[in-house]
């Protein structure tokens, strides 16, 4: 039996970018009847949250970065839990960001 039940979320998306280099993205949760709720999951909900990837104006290699996220993982997860993983969660996701801006500026 497994303590903690994956998830899924199903959001729209709308990425943006900019003629000074800026890279917009926008995110919200949606309810789609091609993605209904699937029996081995608990369906998380991300409120509106997006993030800006910025040129820093004479520095070609350097980008700042502005980002807010609100999630509801769903389901009855202990807040130490929740604390626990919300940490590595977001260091891989600034970690796949990194790679996907220097992929774009290429």
């Amino acid at each position: 039996m497994k303590i903690i039940s994956p998830r899924d979320f199903v959001d729209v998306v709308l990425i943006k970018q900019y003629e000074d280099g800026t890279i917009a993205s926008a995110a919200t949760n949606v309810e789609h009847a091609l993605c209904p709720p699937q029996p081995r999951y608990v369906r998380g909900f991300n409120y509106p949250c997006g993030c800006f990837c910025i040129p820093v104006p004479g520095e070609p290699g350097k980008t700042q970065v502005l980002a807010f996220f609100q999630t509801d993982l769903g389901g009855y997860l202990p807040q130490t839990v929740v604390d626990s993983f919300f940490p590595s969660s977001m260091a891989g996701f600034y970690s796949n960001l990194t790679k996907a801006v220097k992929t774009v500026k290429t």
